[in-house]
């Protein structure tokens, strides 16, 4: 196996002590927590944004349901204005006595959160639920609070039951337990809808929940109307606990805000209880119209027990097309025949019954889904690149690193749906704990809620996402919130052409029926076009055939080249404005391409493509801020989705180089200092990120394999010779560098192992553009004959060599190629069988060269 990166001139590495990778902040992080550390207060368990002194700056509330207020675990509220340099801290604490309630244990004060302006003066005013609130001898009645806001924020809130709704409070409803905001009534005011989950609806006899909306008015919210499943044409069954999610939004296109209503419990038909139903009541004159229901059959899914399809709810505009779209949440979902990890299906919104379903999925984020994920648990809506279309952040707060329940958010940017489809949404991007500059532990909870707001006033909104199991500082758990700045990164830098880059080579799987694989190879020139390499017959490389790739596009450094698991081949490339782009063969083994897919980080580093064992390829690169970021595949043949970050740190620009190990890849990439690091990445992550070399290096060395997983590296020293470093039987690499004497080579040296003698072999170009070769005397023994110079004068390379083995007629055999000046592929092939010569100690090994048709001038 060979893998390689450019390396134009490096200084020895000695003694050095190794260091730990400095860790990614690519959102610039922030963690608000608790005024006073309690555990099981559950900090971050609810957020909501809005701009509660009017100053421009979106503020946020964070709900602690399980705070304890005076010795009472009642709960209470954090409130943190926004500012040009993001949330001011400490914030301001609220509970129940500053609505001249009293505080018992287990009330949930904050469990629910919305902000509205429900008396039309300008200022956001904040909405609380505490739905184990006792209201008399009624345990778990429930009850809310609102908060006006003010210049100087929020201030002289006031508690409401169900009373005020015209309703009695009785044990068990949960009032409060969800709450949404939207003028549904088209006066001005925003008005609030309350979830009673547990209620017995009027002219009911079955405990499935109902709703109440309290009207906005100069003075605050007042009575208004109630509703339940008959007015959208569902019926009321005990145990359904409609009203447990609401969400408010222009759904329907008319002059109100419509509610959308969740009723996670709920039995469809003659469907299983807990495959759940969603409920659309538009909004009217009057309050509200006739609604309809929806469940996931006939939305592209069905109905199954656990479900929980209308547990969590969110509205925004993601396509942009006059309707509010709905997303809801399935955090119980199996996904067709694979785990119980949840899903998020969004209805686009439509004048009548809503428009054609689409799905997200953890697959979509480059995330393997596993059971109790429970993605989904949490949405929240807002515009976080500033495009006018409204973005959704995806809470999973079941998802395990390294233990269960570290949590992860997941960021889905909305657009325009491509033509014939109805997805505004683009595939995602995963945010964990290492992203915001943490660690993941098991119980954290990453993604219980969310929120977005601009919190600064930069035009983009901010995330918050909250943790509720986090133990701040290492002390008790009592949860943080994260703010996120920055979450969709700079696509553009543009990046200089480079001349005589490397080309890639590798030979594909057979084709159905074929014994041998074609080899493929690919390279920019130096006008930014981008070629692909075709060689049907292995043995004829007269056979190549040349075709232009990059359409409009200009690409800049070497390309990197994959094989997919079902045997299409795939291309990235460094654009020239900045970003990476792939391609994938339509079909296997033919000149057919599909279309590109363009990239949405700006990268300082070419791509490379690493391999997985089971087939899967992922890309990587360095971008602009010396991340790290990965590009893996939705499944083993499935579309590249979006980079994720891998928590990686101050590295430079160099080609990264990714060697297939057991277990996953091995990385080796350069930080800004020069010094060589290596970690291996698996399931989306980095692990063992430590520095091999003291500083000097300028690029990234070539990597050879061996059985095992010990991989010796390649460089060029700064006086030219190649040096050389093996993995131990530990695992560890060597402080030192060793010297491969004889050779002062001008670029990168290329290796590999030896199909025909197991030997690693070594080819390396100088100054005046020829060839030379080297390799072990022994097999295994890192003892190297002297270099033989392979090229002559009149076959000059202009670009560094590519070592690759591969198979043949005649078996095994492995060849190095390169470009002259004028573009021409020249390919050296050792020979197939080796004489009795050329298999004595310390023998050198014989190349011919073979004839390649030119590219396209």
């Amino acid at each position: 196996m060979i893998v390689a990166g450019a390396v134009t001139g490096v200084a020895p590495a000695g003694a050095h002590a190794a260091t730990a990778c400095a860790a990614a902040d690519p959102y610039a992080h922030r963690v608000v927590a608790p005024s006073a550390a309690v555990a099981g207060a559950r900090f971050g368990a609810a957020a909501v944004s809005g701009d509660f002194n009017k100053d421009g700056y979106a503020d946020v509330a964070v709900g602690a349901p399980g705070d304890t207020v005076g010795g009472v675990a009642g709960g209470s509220v954090t409130v943190f204005k926004g500012s040009a340099g993001g949330l001011v801290t400490p914030g301001t604490r609220l509970t129940e006595s500053n609505v001249g309630g009293g505080i018992e244990a287990g009330d949930r004060f904050g469990a629910a959160l919305a902000a509205g302006d429900f008396n039309k003066d300008g200022y956001a005013d904040l909405a609380v639920g505490a739905p184990g609130e006792a209201i008399g001898t009624a345990a778990g009645a429930g009850a809310i609070a609102v908060f006006p806001g003010g210049s100087g924020g929020l201030s002289g809130g006031r508690g409401y039951d169900q009373t005020t709704g015209g309703g009695g409070d009785e044990a068990g409803d949960n009032f409060g337990a969800a709450l949404a905001a939207g003028d549904m009534n088209g006066d001005g005011y925003a008005d609030l809808a309350i979830g009673v989950p547990g209620e017995v609806p009027y002219q009911e006899t079955a405990k499935g929940g109902s709703i109440y909306v309290y009207k906005g008015s100069a003075g605050g919210v007042v009575k208004g109307w109630d509703a339940k499943q008959e007015d959208a044409g569902g019926a009321t069954e005990a145990g359904d606990r409609f009203g447990a999610a609401l969400a408010a939004g222009n759904v329907t296109g008319s002059a109100h805000a419509d509610l959308v209503v969740g009723a996670p419990a709920e039995a469809p038909g003659a469907d299983p209880a807990g495959s759940g139903g969603v409920y659309v009541i538009p909004g009217a004159a009057a309050g509200k119209a006739a609604g309809f229901g929806l469940t996931q059959e006939g939305n592209g899914g069905g109905n199954e027990a656990g479900d929980n399809f209308g547990a969590t709810l969110a509205t925004g505009n993601f396509d942009r097309d006059g309707y509010t779209d709905v997303a809801v949440g399935v955090p119980g979902e199996v996904q067709g025949a694979d785990v119980k990890s949840g899903s998020v299906v969004i209805l686009p919104g439509a004048a009548t019954k809503l428009g054609t379903a689409f799905w997200l999925q953890e697959s979509g984020a480059a995330e393997q889904a596993a059971s109790g994920d429970r993605f989904g648990a949490a949405l929240a809506t807002g515009d976080a690149d500033g495009n006018g279309h409204s973005d959704l952040v995806i809470g999973a707060p079941g998802k395990a690193y390294g233990a269960a329940g570290a949590g992860a958010a997941f960021l889905f940017r909305g657009g325009a749906p491509a033509a014939g489809s109805t997805a505004g949404l683009t595939t995602g991007r995963r945010v964990t704990q290492t992203d915001a500059g943490d660690v993941a532990e098991g119980g954290d909870n990453f993604g219980s809620a969310a929120a977005l707001g601009d919190l600064n006033k930069d035009g983009k909104a901010e995330a918050v996402v909250g943790s509720p199991g986090e133990g701040p500082g290492g002390g008790p758990a009592s949860g943080t919130a994260v703010v996120l700045s920055g979450l969709v990164r700079t696509a553009a830098a543009p990046v200089p052409l480079e001349p005589y880059t490397p080309t890639a080579a590798l030979q594909a799987t057979p084709v159905q029926g074929a014994t041998l694989g074609p080899l493929e190879y690919a390279y920019t020139d130096n006008i930014g076009r981008l070629l692909h390499g075709h060689q049907p017959d292995p043995d004829n490389f007269g056979s190549v055939q040349w075709t232009v790739i990059s359409g409009t596009e200009a690409y800049a450094g070497g390309p990197a080249l994959g094989e997919q698991a079902d045997g299409r081949l795939q291309i990235a490339a460094h654009d020239s404005a900045g970003p990476v782009w792939t391609v994938t063969q339509a079909t296997k083994n033919t000149p057919a391409w599909e279309a590109w897919r363009p990239g949405d980080i700006a990268m300082a580093s070419p791509p490379v493509i690493g391999k997985l064992e089971d087939g899967r390829p992922v890309a990587f690169a360095v971008d602009t801020a010396g991340l790290l970021w990965a590009l893996p595949q939705t499944a083993a043949a499935g579309p590249y989705t979006s980079w994720i970050s891998l928590g990686v740190a101050g590295l430079s620009g160099a080609t990264p180089v990714a060697a297939t190990v057991s277990g996953g890849i091995r990385l080796f990439v350069l930080d800004s200092a020069g010094v060589l690091r290596t970690m291996v990445y698996a399931n989306g992550a980095v692990t063992g990120c430590t520095s091999i070399s003291d500083p000097g290096l300028t690029a990234t060395p070539a990597a050879v394999v061996y059985p095992g997983s010990r991989i010796r590296l390649f460089v060029r020293g700064a006086d030219g010779t190649v040096l050389t470093k093996r993995q131990d039987d530990t695992g560890a690499f060597p402080d030192a560098w060793e010297q491969v004497p004889g050779l002062t080579a001008a670029g990168r040296p290329s290796a590999l192992l030896s199909p025909l003698s197991g030997k690693t072999e070594i080819v390396a170009r100088t100054a005046d553009g020829m060839i030379h070769s080297t390799g072990e005397t022994v097999q295994g023994s890192g003892t190297w004959r002297p270099w033989q110079q392979v090229t002559f004068a009149g076959d000059e390379s202009a670009t560094d060599p590519t070592a690759f083995a591969f198979s043949n007629a005649g078996g095994s055999s492995w060849a190095f190629l390169y470009r002259n000046a004028d573009h021409q592929t020249r390919v050296y092939q050792v020979s197939t069988q080796l004489s009795a010569l050329e298999r004595q100690e310390g023998a050198a090994v014989t190349f011919s060269r073979e004839e390649v048709p030119e590219p396209p001038k």
